[in-house]
C-alpha cells in the first residue's frame, strides 16, 4: 500500500493545455462517454482542464481492461496471448512515459498528464499489476485479499485524481482509496452475474459466502435465496460505510473538484439503492440509474456541497 507524505499538499491553478493534444483528448473523451456513463455525467461538473485530465486517464484505465475483460480465454494459449497483449500496452506505456510521446494517442496524453500533475508512476504500476492479476486469478479468499486486487484496480484511481485535482491535506489520498474502494464494491455487487457468466471471475470473498451457506455454485447457477439476500446485503452495507468514510474527505480537495467527486459517490452510491429495489436480487438485472435520477441526485449533491 502507499502512504501519503506527511505535510504533502498539492496546489492547482488553471491548466491551459497544448492545443496538438485536442484530438488525444478528444479519443479519450469519446472513449470516456461510451463506456464510463455515470463517471463521464459527474465529470461534467469539473473545470475544462480537470475534465480533460480525467478523460485521458479513463482512457489509460479502459483500454488495458478492454484488453483482459473482452478478449476470449477458452484454454492457457489464449490467456496467454491476452497476457502478451497486455504486456505490449504495458511496455508502450513506459516507454510513453519515459519520452512523452506515443502514436497511441491515449498513452500520449497520459504521458502528459502524469507530468503535469505530478502523478507517482507507481501508481501505473499498482493498476497494471490489477488487471495482470484478471487473467491469472478468478476468487479471493478473503475480503482482505479482495481489498488487495481493488487498491490496484480502483484505488489507485481515485489517489491520480486527487492529484489532478488537488488537495490541501495527505490524508485526502487515504479518503480517495476509500471513495475507490466503495466504487469497486459496489460495481462487483452490480456485475456479479456478468463477470461469473462471461468471464467465471467471483470478486466476492470465499470465506464470507460460506459464512453464509453459499459458493460459487450459488452465482453459476443464479441461485437466488434468502441467504443470497442476506450476504447482498452485508456486503451492500460495507459498501455504503466506505462511501460514508470517503465522502468525510471531499472537503480535503480543492474546491473546483469538490462537486464532481460528490455527485460521482452519490451516482455511484445509487446504484447499491438500485440493488434493494429488486430485494437485493442481481440476477435480475444490471442496476442502474436513468438520466433523470441523474440529474436528482446531483442537485442533491451541489445542495450538500453548499451546506
Amino acid at each position: 500500500m502507499i502512504s501519503p507524505r506527511e505535510g504533502l499538499v498539492v496546489s492547482r491553478s488553471p491548466v491551459k493545455h497544448p492545443p496538438e493534444l485536442s484530438a488525444a483528448f478528444e479519443v479519450a473523451r469519446r472513449l470516456h462517454r461510451k463506456h464510463g456513463k455515470s463517471y463521464y455525467f459527474a465529470t461534467r461538473l469539473f473545470p475544462e482542464d480537470v475534465r480533460l485530465a480525467t478523460y485521458a486517464l479513463y482512457g489509460f484505465f479502459r483500454v488495458p481492461d478492454e484488453i483482459v475483460d473482452t478478449s476470449p480465454l477458452r484454454d492457457a494459449e489464449d490467456a496467454m496471448q491476452v497476457k502478451q497483449q497486455l504486456n505490449a500496452w504495458q511496455s508502450n506505456w513506459a516507454t510513453a512515459y519515459q519520452t512523452g510521446d506515443s502514436p497511441d494517442p491515449i498513452l500520449r496524453v497520459t504521458s502528459y498528464v502524469f507530468h503535469r500533475y505530478q502523478i507517482p508512476y507507481e501508481y501505473s504500476e499498482h493498476f497494471l499489476a490489477a488487471m495482470l492479476t484478471d487473467l491469472e486469478k478468478s476468487s479471493y479468499r478473503d475480503y482482505d485479499g479482495l481489498q488487495q486486487y481493488m487498491f490496484g484496480s480502483a484505488a489507485v484511481v481515485g489517489m491520480m485524481m486527487a492529484y489532478v485535482i488537488g488537495f490541501n491535506d495527505a490524508n485526502a489520498l487515504h479518503y480517495a482509496r476509500t471513495l475507490g474502494y466503495a466504487m469497486q464494491l459496489t460495481n462487483f455487487l452490480r456485475d456479479m452475474d456478468e463477470d461469473y457468466q462471461m468471464r467465471r471471475r467471483v470478486y466476492m470473498p470465499q470465506d464470507e459466502l460460506a459464512n453464509y451457506g453459499l459458493s460459487n455454485e450459488d452465482i453459476a447457477a443464479r441461485r437466488y435465496s434468502k441467504k443470497f439476500e442476506a450476504f447482498v446485503i452485508y456486503q451492500a452495507a460495507r459498501a455504503h460505510s466506505l462511501y460514508e468514510e470517503a465522502n468525510e474527505g471531499i472537503a480535503l480537495l480543492q474546491p473546483q473538484g469538490r462537486i464532481a467527486v460528490r455527485v460521482a459517490s452519490s451516482l455511484y452510491r445509487a446504484i447499491l439503492n438500485k440493488i434493494e429495489a429488486q430485494q437485493w436480487d442481481v440476477f435480475r438485472g444490471r442496476a442502474r440509474t436513468n438520466f433523470p435520477e441523474k440529474i436528482m441526485l446531483m442537485a442533491e449533491a451541489l445542495r450538500t456541497n453548499r451546506e
